[in-house]
């Protein structure tokens, strides 16, 4: 059984957009799945208790990677349009989204080591057996969090061995296609 989850911490999102994306899911997604929401506040019963109080925000979905079995993740601020089957291969390999098709182009290499110093975007992730990824995390766990704003930064400098999900069928609200399989809303709601 496939297992889908997203996370949900703290404010920034109201839960109609956890209930939202839940609904797309198992309107889009054909494959037999049970979906999962990782959370501060857990009322449904599709709810779990985030297992790091002390991470914040988008570190939970690293803490996501101690799941084992083919899994996805999705974050909340995505909008699913159409069939997103095509997700589900590869589960041997942890994947994330290649994100330069809407990163500026030309950038001078200083501006792209301090404000955009990363080519892959979390908002959608597979995995089936890559705990290792969180467990390397953990380590040196305070030293990634002063370094790094979020998970696509740690992944990318770290060298985290990753596959790129590089397809036309997920977009970003930047690249202004609103019809696209998946569309990420990533930095829209801050």
């Amino acid at each position: 059984m496939l297992s889908v989850y997203c996370v949900n911490w703290g404010t920034k999102y109201p839960r109609d957009f956890t209930t939202s994306l839940k609904e797309s899911i198992e309107k889009h997604l054909t494959i037999p799945h049970k979906f999962y929401c990782y959370t501060d506040n857990p009322i449904e019963d599709y709810d779990v208790q985030v297992k790091y109080p002390y991470l914040r925000g988008v570190w939970h979905k690293l803490a996501l990677l101690e799941n084992t079995g083919e899994s996805l993740f999705f974050d909340q601020d995505i909008k699913i349009n159409s069939n997103i089957d095509f997700l589900c291969e590869d589960f041997d390999k942890f994947s994330v989204i290649d994100s330069t098709p809407w990163k500026p182009k030309n950038i001078p290499l200083l501006e792209f080591r301090m404000t955009q110093n990363t080519l892959v975007n979390s908002s959608v992730m597979r995995w089936s057996n890559h705990a290792h990824i969180f467990e390397k995390f953990q380590k040196h766990r305070d030293m990634y969090l002063r370094l790094y704003a979020g998970i696509d930064r740690y992944i990318y400098n770290e060298k985290v061995e990753y596959h790129p999900i590089s397809t036309d069928k997920i977009t970003s609200w930047y690249q202004k296609i609103d019809d696209s399989a998946i569309v990420l809303y990533n930095g829209k709601y801050k």
